[in-house]
């Protein structure tokens, strides 16, 4: 199972529509605790994109940055992959930041 993490965007008299949508694993929630991004991913449904960018950039540079943080990351993932997911969702915040999150 995957976490998926989505931004939702509503222009007047249309439909709500997603305009982001990404996922990852699960596995990666003791490295996202670490570097400060878990609420921000985990708990920040109806919330704005704009209000967690600025989190999801600061764990962004952690992760890029810090190659301990390679102990928190289970067998199968890489650094790598949260690199990766980190960057969509921080661009994708940036760039709609008046989308709200939705996550499962």
């Amino acid at each position: 199972m995957s976490f998926i993490f989505q931004l939702i965007r509503e222009d007047e008299g249309m439909p709500p529509a997603v305009v982001f949508e990404d996922s990852t694993s699960p596995g990666l929630v003791p490295l996202w605790e670490e570097v400060g991004v878990y609420d921000a991913l985990y708990n920040s449904d109806g919330r704005l994109a704009r209000d967690v960018s600025r989190a999801i950039a600061y764990g962004l540079d952690r992760v890029s940055e810090e190659a301990v943080l390679a102990r928190l990351m289970p067998p199968g993932l890489s650094q790598g992959e949260a690199v990766r997911f980190l960057e969509n969702v921080n661009r994708a915040c940036v760039t709609h930041g008046a989308a709200w999150i939705q996550t499962r």
